[in-house]
C-alpha cells in the first residue's frame, strides 16, 4: 500500500515580442466592425515568424484554423485592438451569425475566389464575405494562398455541418443523457473516495492511540540515556512512517476528488455548443494554481513516506552488521529529518516557480534577480553558511547523531535535536543547550560505537596487592558472564595494574569496554560487587594518611591546664 511519487514538471512560460511598425492585414470591411486599411502582400514577400502575431479562429469553442498578422509593439497594442484580434473577431462574428440563422445543409456553399484588386483568395459562405486569405496566413502554414484557401473551404464546411448537427434536438438529448450519467458517476466516485478517506483517518487515529505521541525527551541524567532513547527513537520513526503514509493517502484521495470534479465539469461543458466556451474557465489560472499547491503538498508528504521507508529498510537490512545497524538506529532520525527538509525546500521552490509561470510572470529574469539578491544575502550571513557547511560535514563524517552523548567545550549532554544549522543538547540538569554548528570545533562523543568504564581503585598499603588484583579480575569475569551484563560488556574487564602510589594508598586501574551509553550502568554494578568482595576478603580501601611532627618539649603543668576536665573534677 505504498503510494508512488509522481513527478511534478515545471511549466516555464517565456513571452517574446519584437517591436516593429504596426501594420494591418488585407481584409474587406465587415458589417458591425470598423473598416481597416490593409496593405497588399505578394507571394514573393515573406515575414519572419518572430514578427508575426497569430491566433485561432474558433466555432463553438473548437479551433477551426489559424491566421496571422504582423506583430505590433506593446505601446501600439495599448492604443487599440491588435490586427490579428480584429480579424478573428470579424471572422467569428460572421460564422456565428450564419450558424444562428440556420442554413440548409444541401444548399451550403463555401467558396474561394481570387479578388481582382488584391490578387488574393477571398472565402465566402452562401455568397456572404467571410475573409481574405493573406500571404502571411499561407506563409504560416508553409503553402501558397490558393492552396491554403482550398483547405479552409473544406475546414469551414466540416465545422458548419458539425455545428448544425450539435444543435439538433436529438443530439442535444443524447448529450444530456450522457452528461447526467457522467454526473452520477462523479457523485458515486466522490462518495466512495470520501468513505475511503474516513476509513484511513480512523486507522490513523487507532495507530496514534497504540503508539504514544510523546516527543523524544532525554532522561534527567545522561547516564540513563540508553534505557529509553534508542527505543523511543525507533518507536517514533515507525509512528512517523505510518502517520505520513496515512496522511499522504488522504491527500492523494483529496487530489483525486478535485481531479474528478474538474475533469468531469470540463467534459460536461464540452458536450454542448453553448457551454463549450466555458471550458477554459474550468482550467483557469486560479484552479491551476490550486492544483499545483495540492500537488506540491502531496509530493512533500510522499517524499516523507519514501525517505522514512528508505531509512527503515537500511536499518532492518540483513546486509548491515548488528553494530552498524544499532548505530544507524541512532542516526536514522537525524538523517531522515535533514533529507526531508532538503526535499521540502526543493519541492517548494519548484511549486513557487510553477505558480509564477501560471500567473504569467517571467521566471528567467526573476531567477536572475533572485541570484543577485541571494549573493548579497550570502555575504551578509556568512555565519549561517558556516553553520550549514559544518552541519553537513558533521552528518557526513558521523561525528555524532541524535541520541548520542557528547561534550563540546565545557558543556555536555544528550543530543536531543540536530539539523544543518544547530545542535541541541539536554544536560544532566534538564537544561536545553543550543549550539551553532559553526561553533563546534572539538567534540567528544561518549557513545559512538562503544564506551569504556575507567575505574581507579585505591587499596590500602597494608593490603595484599596480588590478592587484590586477582580479586578484581575474578569479579570482572563473573560479571561479564552474568545476565544481563554479558550483553552490555563487550570484552572482559582488563586490570591494568598499579597506576599510582599516593597518600591514599595504591591505585589500581581497571578498564571495561561496554556497549554505547552503558558505561555508567556497568560501572555502578561493578563498584557494588567489588565493594562486597573486598569486604569479604578483608581488603581495606585506601584512606588519606597524614603524619604530624611536634618539635620541642611541653611543660607538664601547661599540658594539664590546657587539657579539658570533666564536670566531676571541677
Amino acid at each position: 500500500m505504498r503510494s508512488q511519487l509522481k513527478p511534478i514538471t515545471t511549466l516555464l512560460g517565456i513571452g517574446f515580442a519584437l517591436a516593429i511598425v504596426p501594420q494591418a492585414v488585407a481584409q474587406s470591411p465587415i458589417p458591425g466592425l470598423p473598416a481597416i486599411d490593409l496593405p497588399k502582400f505578394t507571394s514573393s514577400q515573406t515575414v519572419s515568424n518572430a514578427e508575426l502575431d497569430r491566433g485561432d479562429v474558433q466555432l463553438d469553442g473548437r479551433k477551426l484554423f489559424t491566421i496571422a498578422a504582423p506583430a505590433v509593439s506593446k505601446s501600439a497594442q495599448e492604443k487599440g485592438t491588435p490586427p490579428v484580434e480584429s480579424r478573428i473577431q470579424g471572422i467569428e462574428a460572421t460564422i456565428n451569425r450564419i450558424v444562428q440563422r440556420g442554413f440548409d445543409p444541401n444548399r451550403l456553399q463555401v467558396e474561394a475566389a481570387i479578388d481582382q484588386d488584391s490578387k488574393l483568395p477571398v472565402v465566402s459562405v452562401n455568397g456572404q464575405y467571410l475573409m481574405t486569405v493573406t500571404t502571411l496566413d499561407a506563409q504560416l502554414q508553409g503553402v501558397d494562398p490558393d492552396r491554403y484557401a482550398k483547405e479552409l473551404v473544406q475546414v469551414l464546411r466540416d465545422g458548419l455541418m458539425r455545428a448544425r448537427q450539435e444543435r439538433q434536438t436529438e443530439s442535444l438529448v443524447q448529450q444530456g443523457i450522457f452528461a447526467a450519467g457522467l454526473l452520477v458517476a462523479m457523485l458515486i466516485s466522490n462518495w466512495g473516495l470520501s468513505r475511503w478517506q474516513r476509513l484511513i483517518k480512523a486507522q490513523q487515529e487507532r495507530t496514534q492511540a497504540e503508539i504514544p505521541d510523546d516527543p523524544i525527551v532525554s532522561p534527567n541524567t545522561a547516564e540513563t540515556a540508553n534505557a529509553t532513547t534508542q527505543q523511543t527513537i525507533q518507536q517514533q520513526l515507525a509512528k512517523r512512517q505510518q502517520r505520513n503514509l496515512k496522511d499522504a493517502q488522504r491527500r492523494l484521495i483529496q487530489l483525486m476528488q478535485l481531479a474528478i470534479w474538474v475533469l468531469g465539469s470540463f467534459t460536461i461543458l464540452g458536450l454542448f455548443p453553448d457551454t463549450r466556451k466555458l471550458q477554459p474557465i474550468v482550467l483557469s489560472a486560479p484552479l491551476k494554481i490550486l492544483g499545483v499547491i495540492a500537488a506540491t503538498y502531496l509530493a512533500i508528504r510522499l517524499c516523507d513516506v519514501l525517505i522514512d521507508r528508505f531509512f527503515g529498510v537500511l536499518e532492518d537490512g540483513e546486509f548491515i552488521s548488528p553494530e552498524a545497524s544499532q548505530r544507524l538506529a541512532l542516526r536514522v532520525s537525524t538523517f531522515s529529518r535533514v533529507v526531508k527538509s532538503v526535499f521540502t525546500i526543493v519541492l517548494l521552490g519548484v511549486g513557487v516557480l510553477t505558480v509564477l509561470s501560471i500567473a504569467g510572470i517571467e521566471v528567467v529574469p526573476l531567477l536572475a534577480g533572485a541570484g543577485i539578491i541571494g549573493l548579497g544575502i550570502s555575504l551578509a550571513s556568512q555565519n549561517l553558511i558556516k553553520d550549514v557547511i559544518n552541519g553537513f560535514l558533521i552528518l557526513l563524517e558521523d561525528q555524532y547523531a541524535v541520541g548520542d552523548v557528547i561534550q563540546v567545550g565545557k558543556v555536555s549532554g544528550l543530543v536531543e535535536s540536530m539539523n544543518l544549522r544547530i545542535t541541541q543538547l539536554r544536560n544532566a540538569e534538564g537544561r536545553l543547550i543550543t549550539i551553532p554548528n559553526s561553533a563546534i570545533t572539538i567534540v567528544e562523543n561518549l557513545s559512538k560505537d562503544w564506551s569504556r568504564v575507567d575505574l581507579a581503585i585505591a587499596i590500602s598499603y597494608e593490603a595484599n596487592l596480588d590478592q587484590a588484583i586477582a580479586l578484581i579480575e575474578r569479579v570482572g569475569q563473573q560479571m561479564s558472564h552474568d545476565r544481563p551484563w554479558q550483553d552490555k560488556i563487550l570484552e572482559p574487564p582488563e586490570v591494568l595494574g598499579v597506576d599510582d602510589l599516593n597518600s591514599t594508598g595504591v591505585t589500581l586501574r581497571v578498564w571495561i569496554k561496554t556497549e554505547p551509553l552503558q558505561q555508567w550502568n556497568v560501572g555502578r554494578e561493578f563498584r557494588r560487587r567489588l565493594k562486597l568482595a573486598l569486604d569479604e576478603q578483608g581488603i581495606e580501601i585506601g584512606v588519606p594518611q597524614q603524619a604530624f611532627s611536634v618539635r620541642g618539649t611541653i611543660d607538664e603543668k601547661t599540658f594539664e591546664d590546657s587539657t579539658p576536665r570533666s564536670d566531676s573534677h571541677r
